[in-house]
C-alpha cells in the first residue's frame, strides 16, 4: 500500500533535489495562507458592529475585560487585587438610572487611580480595588461602612449585598475571581446587619502564597483571553477587547492612540537562530511593552510578531509613547539559549478622534502606517496620514 501512495505521488516521481525545492515552496506557500487567514479573521473580528454595547451582555463583557487588564499587570505595579459586587435590590421602574446613580457613588468611595469600577449583570456594580493580599480585609470593611452612607442617597436602593474575592487567593484567571465573588455574594442575604460575603479560600490554597511565587503565578495564568506564550491578549480576543475599551474612552470623551507595533526582521532571527529564539525575542519585546505602558493601556497580539497597544491619551502622546517604546526594544539584548539577539521594533499611529471613531478604521490606518515603514526597511514611527500614506511621510526614524 505505501509502495502504491509513493508511486501516485508527483513528488516521489521527482529527482530528489527537486523534490525538496517543491517541499519547501509547499511549506512557505502554507506559511503565507495561515497569515493571511489569521490577518483576515483579525479584520473581521474587529469591524464588528458597536452598536448594542449598552446592553446587559456588554457590561458583562466589559467587567470581564477590566479584571482581565488587571492581571495582565501583576508584576509591573502591584501583586495583586480585590473584586466587589455590589448587588442592589429596588422597586423602581427604571433600574438602569439606579445602577447608574449606585456607580457613580461607588466611584466617590474608591480611592485610588489605579481602581475602576464597572456595571455588571442589571442589578450589580463592581469595584476592582489594587491593593496587596493583607490589606483586602481592611479595604473590605471600609468599602461596606462607606456603602451603607452611600445607599441612602441613592432613591430606589432599598438594600444591597456585597460578594468579594481577591487575586491570587480565589484563582488565577478572570473567570474563577469572578465566580468566586458571585458566589460569596449568595452566601449573604439582604437583611444582614454586615451584608457582606467573602470567597472562601480554595481547600487546595490553604497556605498562603509566598510573595515570591506571586509573579509566577500570573506568568502561568490560564485565562483563556492571554496569549500563554507573551502574556498579553490573545489574537482571538484582541479586537472585541479593544472595540469595547474604545467605546468606553469614547463615552468619556477622551482621545485614545492606536499603536501597531512589528518586530523587524523576524523571519532573518528564526534562519539564524532558530523558532525557539524568535519566540524568545516575541517574549522579550512583550515584556517590553508591558513594562513601559501604563496601567490604563490595553496590550494585545494580532500576528505572531505583531502587536496592538490602545493607550487613552493625545496623539502627541502616543507619538512620545511609540517612540519611548522603540528605543527601549532597540537598547535591549535578548537571549536565547545563550545567544545574544538584537532586535527593532517599528511602531504605526492613529488615533481617535482624528483619523476615526471606531477600531477597524484605527486599525487600519495604524497598520497601514506599518506596512508603509516596513516598505522602507527601517525602524520609525509614523502617524498615519490618509492622504500621503502612499508616500514616504516626515517621520522620526533609526537606521
Amino acid at each position: 500500500m505505501l509502495i502504491s501512495i509513493l508511486q501516485l505521488s508527483p513528488v516521489a516521481q521527482l529527482p530528489l533535489a527537486q523534490a525538496g525545492q517543491l517541499l519547501l515552496v509547499m511549506g512557505i506557500s502554507f506559511i503565507i495562507i495561515t497569515v493571511i487567514c489569521s490577518t483576515y479573521r483579525f479584520h473581521r473580528m474587529i469591524q464588528l458592529s458597536e452598536a448594542a454595547l449598552i446592553t446587559v451582555e456588554d457590561c458583562n463583557d466589559f467587567f470581564f475585560i477590566q479584571v482581565t487588564r488587571y492581571l495582565s499587570k501583576i508584576n509591573r505595579t502591584s501583586t495583586g487585587f480585590g473584586v466587589f459586587i455590589v448587588q442592589f435590590r429596588t422597586e423602581a421602574p427604571d433600574k438602569r438610572r439606579v445602577q447608574e446613580e449606585l456607580l457613580n457613588e461607588l466611584k466617590k468611595i474608591v480611592r485610588s487611580a489605579d481602581d475602576k469600577v464597572c456595571l455588571f449583570r442589571d442589578d450589580c456594580v463592581t469595584a476592582i480595588i489594587d491593593t496587596e493580599e493583607s490589606n483586602t480585609p481592611a479595604v473590605t470593611q471600609r468599602i461596606i461602612s462607606d456603602l451603607q452612607k452611600a445607599a441612602e442617597a441613592v432613591p430606589g436602593v432599598s438594600a444591597f449585598r456585597v460578594g468579594a474575592s481577591s487575586f491570587p487567593l480565589h484563582g488565577n484567571n478572570t473567570q474563577q475571581i469572578i465566580d468566586a465573588a458571585t458566589g460569596a455574594l449568595e452566601t449573604v442575604s439582604f437583611e444582614n446587619p454586615i451584608p457582606l460575603g467573602v470567597a472562601p479560600a480554595p481547600a487546595d490554597q490553604k497556605n498562603e502564597t509566598p510573595a515570591g511565587e506571586i509573579g509566577a503565578l500570573s506568568r502561568e495564568d490560564k485565562n483563556a483571553a492571554l496569549d500563554p506564550l507573551t502574556g498579553v491578549l490573545k489574537p482571538a480576543v484582541v479586537g472585541s477587547y479593544m472595540r469595547k475599551y474604545l467605546y468606553e474612552i469614547r463615552r468619556k470623551k477622551n482621545p485614545a492612540v492606536l499603536l501597531c507595533v512589528g518586530i523587524n526582521r523576524i523571519d532573518q532571527i528564526i534562519q539564524l537562530h532558530g523558532e525557539t529564539a524568535a519566540d524568545d525575542v516575541i517574549v522579550g519585546v512583550s515584556k517590553v511593552l508591558r513594562n513601559l505602558s501604563r496601567d490604563c493601556d490595553l496590550i494585545g497580539r494580532f500576528h505572531r510578531d505583531d502587536f496592538l497597544v490602545l493607550a487613552p491619551c493625545t496623539l502627541r502622546q502616543g507619538q512620545m509613547i511609540a517612540v519611548r517604546l522603540r528605543e527601549a526594544v532597540q537598547k535591549e539584548i535578548f537571549i536565547s539559549e545563550g545567544k545574544r539577539i538584537k532586535t527593532a521594533v517599528s511602531i504605526g499611529i492613529a488615533a481617535h478622534p482624528e483619523h476615526g471613531r471606531h477600531l477597524r478604521v484605527l486599525f487600519g490606518g495604524a497598520y497601514r502606517a506599518l506596512e508603509v515603514i516596513r516598505s522602507w526597511n527601517t525602524t520609525a514611527c509614523l502617524v498615519y496620514d490618509p492622504e500621503q500614506h502612499g508616500k514616504k511621510a516626515e517621520h522620526e526614524t533609526r537606521r
